[in-house]
């Protein structure tokens, strides 16, 4: 039988792109084999449904013995068993063709994961937002229910502890993305919406201060240094989500980071301003002490929708 499904998948991938809207039984008949062979004699015809084969043809004539006389001829062969050779065929055709339309979303890419039709199973796809201005690029497709999420990942996407230093944006890290900023510009350029969650988990460790004074700072794409944290949907300066919606761990507060005592807190969500994103360097401070500590967080850039 394994030798069967070989020449099966050998005959197949010489005639797996033939026209098969017509008669696909037709199709396969054009291939380089007509007909397949099973163990032991059993002969399927392909451009039929499955078929009991012929019994094999009788032996030859045995060789002359000593007298003189000729051996008699062989008995004729066991017929074929019935078989779902035909029904495995078309199976495998079917695998072939969904294949072929994976290869040409490859090689005739989409704007973005929100623009390819057939959205069969979240993984890596080549886009190409804007193929006069930037080549096509790699990224990760999340299908969802609620939406189709175009993903771009970075080299740094672990939680990370800042070392110990003292003044403020005493410690810098940049942030590289796995394509080229013009790539990821002409993604942003191509969506709706496009979101980056960032996180300081701290302890003892200031992030705002105020007054021009601020230990932490995020970097725009254009190299900006920005003054407000994520989930802070009004974008002010010093500002982190508690602080707008009032539940900061000390309300004098506008981020639990900034009571700057322990125990240990954090300030966190998402940054969503298009023209600034994706984040490109972080900065942090104030963990000298022994008692001081701060670990970042930074989220791939996810993109969603039409623009």
């Amino acid at each position: 039988m394994h030798e069967m499904l070989l020449l099966l998948v050998l005959t197949i991938a010489s005639g797996a792109f033939c026209q098969t809207s017509e008669d696909e039984r037709s199709c396969l008949g054009n291939t380089v084999h007509n007909y397949f062979y099973g163990p032991e004699g059993q002969t399927i015809n392909p451009n039929h449904n499955p078929v009991v084969s012929q019994q094999g043809k009788p032996g030859k004539v045995g060789p002359r013995g000593d007298r003189g006389f000729r051996g008699q001829k062989g008995t004729k062969g066991e017929p074929g068993q019935r078989d779902n050779t035909f029904r495995e065929l078309e199976r495998m055709q079917s695998e072939l063709r969904a294949l072929k339309e994976r290869l040409e979303t490859i090689f005739a890419p989409s704007s973005s994961c929100d623009h390819i039709q057939n959205k069969e199973s979240s993984g890596t796809y080549l886009i190409s937002p804007e193929p006069s201005k930037v080549q096509p690029f790699f990224v990760f497709c999340n299908f969802t229910a609620a939406e189709t999420e175009t993903v771009i990942e970075h080299d740094t996407m672990e939680e990370v502890a800042v070392p110990k230093c003292k003044a403020r944006k005493c410690y810098r890290r940049k942030i590289s993305y796995n394509v080229d900023m013009d790539q990821i510009v002409a993604l942003i350029n191509r969506s709706s919406h496009c979101r980056q969650y960032i996180k300081y988990r701290c302890r003892a460790s200031l992030i705002f201060s105020g007054n021009n004074e601020d230990y932490a700072s995020w970097v725009s794409r254009d190299g900006t240094q920005m003054h407000y944290w994520g989930g802070a949907t009004s974008q002010r300066n010093d500002y982190c989500a508690c602080g707008e919606t009032g539940n900061c761990v000390d309300p004098s507060k506008k981020c639990n980071c900034d009571r700057n005592t322990a125990p240990e807190t954090s300030d966190e969500g998402y940054l969503t301003d298009k023209d600034a994103l994706p984040v490109t360097g972080l900065f942090f401070g104030d963990t000298d002490a022994s008692d001081e500590f701060g670990w970042h967080t930074l989220g791939p850039l996810i993109c969603t929708g039409r623009s």
